[in-house]
């Protein structure tokens, strides 16, 4: 999909892959708008298959500017498919946020996430059948010789400019965030989830929204473009991750409650699949009446090994939803966004594996949630003093 003289052409999905042929157009509602072709709010619409994989962003986004050596902004790629054997890529999600905001408070910073329409470039290959170890160690390659090859840095500038060209199909705004120099106003993310100040979340509006003076903060959002939110409660689900979901305007009733499980993260990644539970107000929390988002452990030995020295910077996620009619698009994109929201959350360098001071080296097995905090269970070694 690519803009020519004001108009909108879209980039034919099934022509590309044709496993798609056989899905129905759907006409998106009026606020949406028409960045989103009818042939893929019909994809997004059929499908209940869903697998979501963070790029592998290892180094510094340029290291002679100002501020120096800033993270990347994050990129995720979504795949759909009647199977997660038979999945394409059909969304990309490119974070929008400051750098000196990046810089110094990743992961809590404020930031906007732009959903497009993947297209085939040129080079890339298409994985499918669920390769995440490929999907990983491409991601590795790539990120490397982005800085010590000519070319391939090249082809990464004109990549990004392709994308950049394309238009937003819709706008994932985090509720603001804690920001760099401790400007006010904003938002602390690392404590106990006790007043709205702490409280974390998202809007999901159509389209592309404005910036303000920094990347990412919410900023003039048109209230009729609004899809869908995410908040998490005062108190924050107690003991566990939990975010309520709602379509339509804050006034509205949620369509659904998140939640996760009591321990996540740390050393347990490496071998265990953690499941969040999406469901309907009325059910028991654990039903997953709607949707079963779960992130993917690795599932080789050298999957594992890969993740460990890339310190688990790409997750894996897959969502399923259950077959239910009354689910509607807007409410998947809501969910899906709550996914990539919880990676901020929860799995973006919050949980790490270890950690150390002057003192000692600590291994963290797992965390829980307390009150919306994050608690590590962790082993101590104490370092030898001379």
């Amino acid at each position: 999909m690519s803009i020519i003289q004001g108009q909108v052409v879209y980039y034919p999905i099934a022509q590309a892959y044709p496993i798609f042929q056989n899905i129905q157009p759907s006409a998106p509602p009026k606020n949406i708008g028409s960045n989103i072709s009818p042939e893929l709010w019909g994809i997004i619409e059929s499908s209940n298959v869903y697998t979501v994989r963070q790029h592998l962003k290892l180094f510094p986004k340029a290291c002679c500017t100002c501020p120096p050596c800033a993270p990347q902004e994050e990129t995720f790629s979504v795949y759909v498919g009647p199977s997660s054997a038979e999945q394409h890529e059909i969304l990309r999600f490119d974070e929008v946020s400051d750098d000196w905001n990046r810089c110094c408070c990743k992961p809590y910073h404020p930031l906007k996430l732009e959903a497009k329409q993947h297209v085939p470039f040129p080079g890339d290959v298409d994985y499918t059948g669920g390769g995440d170890l490929n999907f990983l160690q491409a991601n590795l390659h790539n990120d490397w010789n982005r800085l010590t090859n000519k070319n391939i840095r090249e082809r990464a500038i004109a990549h990004k400019e392709f994308y950049s060209r394309q238009p937003t199909l819709f706008t994932v705004v985090r509720d603001d965030g804690q920001r760099c120099c401790y400007k006010c106003p904003c938002k602390c993310y690392s404590l106990c989830v006790c007043f709205e100040c702490c409280q974390e979340g998202a809007h999901i509006y159509a389209g592309k929204t404005e910036d303000g003076e920094e990347k990412g903060r919410p900023f003039k959002e048109n209230p009729a473009s609004l899809i869908g939110s995410i908040i998490q409660p005062i108190l924050g689900g107690c003991c566990i991750p939990y975010l309520l979901l709602r379509t339509g305007s804050d006034a509205s009733e949620p369509f659904a409650k998140l939640a996760g499980p009591c321990f996540f993260g740390g050393w347990s990644e490496m071998c265990c699949d953690f499941r969040f539970n999406v469901s309907k107000p009325t059910s028991d929390r654990s039903s997953g009446d709607i949707a079963i988002i779960t992130k993917r452990r690795p599932k080789t030995v050298t999957a594992a090994v890969t993740t460990l020295c890339c310190n688990n910077e790409m997750d894996v996620y897959s969502i399923e939803f259950k077959p239910d009619p009354s689910i509607t698009t807007e409410q998947k994109v809501t969910v899906l966004s709550s996914q990539i929201l919880l990676d901020y959350m929860i799995f973006n360098g919050q949980t790490e594996k270890c950690s150390q001071d002057d003192s000692a080296i600590y291994c963290h097995l797992c965390f829980c949630s307390i009150i919306g905090l994050l608690v590590p269970c962790t082993i101590v070694i104490p370092k030898q003093k001379n």
